[in-house]
Formats: C-alpha cells, structure tokens, sequence
C-alpha cells in the first residue's frame, strides 16, 4: 500500500526533472553548447572571420570575394605535403560553403614559392567548387589519405593541375 505515494512522488519528481531540462536551454542562448552555427552572408566585411575558422596548413596569400564568388590563394613551399595542399583545397570550400548562404563559387589556387625570386609564385593547382557539387551532411574526408581525397576532388568539383603538379608528384619510373 505505500508503493502508490512513492509511485507519485517519483513520477513528480521525473516531470520536474524533464521539464527543468527542456527549460534549460532556453536560459542562455548565447553558449556555444545551446547555439548551432548558422549561416550567413560572407561579404568583404567577415570573410576574415569565416577564413580564421580554416584549419589550413599553407599559408593564405590573398582572399577576394566578389558578389558570390570567394578566391583564395595558398602559398605552398618546397616542404609541403601533397596531403596537406588536398586537404586545404577540400577545407576551403567546406567551411566557405557550410558558413555562408550567399556564395556559390570558391575558387582555391595552390601557388609554388619555393624556387621564386621575384615574388611571383607558379601556380600548382586549382579547384573551381560549386555550391551545387558540395554535399553538406557528406562525413568529414580531412583523415583520409591523399589519394582518396584527390580522388573527391576530382569527382566533386573542377580540378586543374598543372605541370609543375604533375613534376612534384608523380612518381618518377
């Protein structure tokens, strides 16, 4: 007979304990745990802050954003990984294209400043990523393997390659 009063009690006390939490959220939405990342404009005035989000490996050289096109150019020296240069061309238009809602073109130049003097880099290679071609639930492909992500690249947006690439890279028979 005393099992009904516990019965009650503990049902009171469950309600309590689901409705404080769905209230919870509401207390503060300023906390990065209760706010997720919306999208908005990219234009002239926070490209640096959407650019500081990249975890880029190479160096930026310039970034320009024109109406709804973004362009980036990395520099790369004669160290870098070919891994590193993929996963920068892949991370560039995923965080642009995840963080923005008005840019559907980014284009990301991969420049050489290893063996230039006069402080004009050759270009390395390029990728022309269109919002239309981004996936934005695809699973994150940054620990894959440079040959897999070259591959996504390849099927996914406009890659150009250019002698240079194809020097430093491909294996010598």
């Amino acid at each position: 007979m005393k099992w009904a009063p516990r019965l009650l009690i503990i049902t009171a006390l469950s309600i309590a304990v689901a409705s404080a939490l769905s209230y919870l959220s509401q207390l503060d939405e300023s906390l990065s745990v209760f706010r997720s990342v919306k999208a908005h404009p990219v234009s002239e005035n926070n490209i640096v802050d959407v650019v500081s989000r990249m975890q880029l490996h190479l160096r930026i050289r310039r970034v320009e954003v024109n109406h709804a096109v973004v362009s980036i150019d990395l520099l790369a020296v004669k160290t870098s990984d070919k891994s590193d240069m993929l996963s920068d061309m892949y991370e560039v238009p995923t965080v642009i294209f995840a963080s923005s809602t008005n840019i559907n073109q980014v284009l990301v130049r991969v420049l050489d400043a290893s063996g230039d003097r006069e402080g004009n880099p050759q270009p390395l290679a390029a990728v022309d990523a269109r919002r239309d071609k981004w996936l934005p639930n695809e699973p994150g492909l940054r620990s894959k393997n440079a040959e897999e992500l070259q591959q996504y690249l390849d099927t996914r947006f406009r890659m150009t390659y250019t002698s240079k690439w194809q020097e430093r890279f491909t294996p010598k028979s």
